[in-house]
């Protein structure tokens, strides 16, 4: 591994390496219905769009020559723990060539990507580092960083169930039994700021971050339910609904894509019971240095920032 050097890039500078980078994630697959279908992640012609739209993005890139082995980027932004406002470090994008698997150059991206990030000024007074791992076609991703990793120092803060449903099976939801927003303090991982949602709360990332299905071989047209818990003013049932009503009204073929925390366990089962059953999975990680008394009673990051 000594002939291997890394660096780190900003928006200005990444594109010399965007091409590497697009054929990097084209590797990686994710299942979709149980294996039945798969896809990848594009992130356009620009790649660094959609982490510049969440925050200060820096990318961490692994060469041997001018061979990309792999990457991970680092985006500073805020996130709230409760009431309280926390500068976060969000570890997101970890990739590997395929035959740099199994090499320890994963643990070592994440290390050298806090040794390099964390001499960067504004970067030195973060507490708090949160990762997204999806659950890819061999398993959580966040398995190809074996051994010690900062994110492994933490815990798994939360398993989030996501669903790709048609804005007409929410339109068509009963919502008088279902259950009321989430109570105590949850950890809410976005949407960012920056991020405008429409309606009742939803937004595309079409252009800066598609899932491309193998199936089809065209991106999948999504539209992501993205508003957090203290905006469902009716309940998250209501807020799907009034989603699904206006998505269908646009008449277009996108399919209505969001999470939800698996412990808001009466929230999983009142969509279940409604015959809507998630599609994936995704596990969040994350290390709070700043000591908190309390885990968070739920974790929000909605799926236009995973």
């Amino acid at each position: 591994m000594s002939d291997v050097r890394f660096i780190v890039a900003r928006p200005d500078s990444l594109g010399p390496y965007v091409e590497r980078l697009r054929l990097l994630e084209r590797e990686i697959l994710y299942p979709l219905a149980d294996g039945a279908d798969h896809f990848f992640i594009d992130h356009g012609p620009g790649y660094h769009p959609f982490f510049s739209s969440m925050g200060e993005a820096y990318f961490l890139l692994a060469l041997r020559g001018d061979d990309l082995l792999g990457s991970v980027t680092g985006v500073l932004r805020p996130v709230w723990h409760g009431t309280r406002k926390v500068d976060a470090l969000y570890i997101c994008d970890l990739k590997l060539a395929k035959h740099a698997r199994g090499s320890g150059l994963s643990t070592k991206l994440l290390l050298q990507g806090l040794k390099h990030l964390f001499l960067i000024p504004p970067l030195r007074r973060i507490r708090f580092l949160y990762g997204a791992a999806m659950r890819g076609a061999r398993g959580d991703v966040m398995r190809i960083a074996r051994g010690w990793n900062p994110l492994r120092m933490g815990r798994p803060a939360s398993q989030l169930a996501l669903y790709f449903v048609p804005p007409a099976r929410l339109q068509a939801l009963e919502t008088r039994s279902a259950p009321p927003r989430p109570t105590g303090a949850g950890l809410r991982l976005g949407p960012a700021p920056a991020r405008t949602l429409e309606g009742a709360g939803w937004c595309t990332t079409a252009g800066a971050k598609d899932l491309q299905r193998l199936s089809t071989g065209r991106p999948w047209p999504l539209v992501h339910l993205s508003a957090p818990p203290e905006a469902w003013t009716h309940g998250w049932g209501e807020y799907l609904r009034t989603c699904g009503v206006e998505l269908a009204a646009l008449g277009e073929e996108a399919l209505a894509c969001f999470s939800i925390d698996e412990r808001l366990e009466d929230h999983v089962h009142w969509l279940r019971e409604a015959g809507i059953a998630p599609d994936s999975v995704c596990t969040v990680y994350s290390l709070d240095l700043s000591f908190p008394v309390r885990a968070p009673a739920w974790v929000h990051l909605p799926s236009s920032e995973i």
